[in-house]
């Protein structure tokens, strides 16, 4: 008999075990809307007299915005572990990303963390899936659905692994195959650029915050690559494999890093770190 029952209750330890892990760790509304209505975010708009208020009631998350007799309302509806809102415009992309962060903060993210990633890989999240990463954001023509698990940790995107990628320096591909000067600009992850075609010379401008890490090197490849063609970028990390600091030529490359950025788009380039890669084009040939 004793054996029956230490027997009964090791299964319910187990059984116990199972259903915290399973279900203990998981956010409730009300932490998730003490994170919002605490957060950076809310305080910051607080200041220009933008009051954002989050409230829960049974299984609806509710965020009231208001600027002086101007008030509106946007509701999050729990069911089961997923929280959501289906029908939200563009003007509300800020109560999603309020509610992104108020989850990630419930599961160790720091303020904002979560959100800005999200703002800076816009079209990587939207890849992923409700099942696997427990985020579903389908932003469209003045249109965004949101969908996310607070039951899953939603995964960053790691943003030393990302770089500018060949295809998304298609108007230097344009300028190239036209025969005509221009630039292109803007910036993608935390990676700023801007590239110029020019006649005798053309430069390639990374910025990247905190430090210039792989993703701005392989940045540079890809630009080199739209330019002048594979050869000449395997050629450049053959000569110059990895940045260095200060300014050095090599061959018809000359490459700076912390190169104090003058005439350019302050607000592309700010708190970044950068290097200017300017390419004689005379000698290259």
């Amino acid at each position: 008999m004793k054996k029956k029952i230490l027997l009964l209750v090791i299964v319910l330890l187990c059984v116990a075990v199972v259903v915290f892990l399973a279900f203990g760790n998981k956010p409730g509304l009300n932490n998730i809307a003490e994170n919002i209505n605490n957060c950076e975010t809310v305080k910051s708009y607080k200041e220009y007299g933008y009051e954002i208020k989050a409230s829960t009631t049974n299984d609806t998350l509710t965020i009231i915005s208001t600027m002086g007799e101007t008030e509106s309302k946007v509701d999050f509806k729990l069911d089961k572990n997923v929280l959501s809102n289906e029908n939200l415009t563009t003007d509300e992309l800020l109560p999603a990303l309020l509610v992104i962060n108020g989850v990630g903060q419930a599961y160790g993210y720091k303020d904002n963390e979560l959100s800005k990633n999200i703002n800076a890989f816009t079209n990587e999240f939207t890849n992923y899936t409700l099942d696997k990463e427990g985020l579903e954001l389908i932003i469209g023509d003045n249109k965004i659905s949101l969908k996310i698990d607070i039951s899953k940790k939603i995964p960053l995107i790691d943003m030393d692994k990302f770089y500018l990628k060949p295809e998304e320096f298609d108007m230097i591909g344009e300028f190239v195959e036209d025969n005509e000067n221009g630039n292109q600009s803007g910036k993608a992850g935390n990676v700023a650029y801007d590239v110029f075609v020019g006649n005798d010379q053309s430069t390639i401008l990374i910025g990247q915050e905190e430090k210039l890490s792989d993703s701005a090197y392989k940045s540079i490849l890809s630009a080199l690559e739209v330019m002048y063609g594979k050869d000449v970028a395997t050629h450049f990390a053959e000569i110059y494999p990895k940045f260095e600091d200060g300014k050095k030529t090599v061959e018809a490359f000359t490459i700076e890093t912390n190169y104090a950025v003058q005439d350019q788009d302050e607000s592309v380039f700010k708190d970044t770190k950068t290097v200017l890669v300017t390419i004689d084009n005379n000698t290259l040939k």
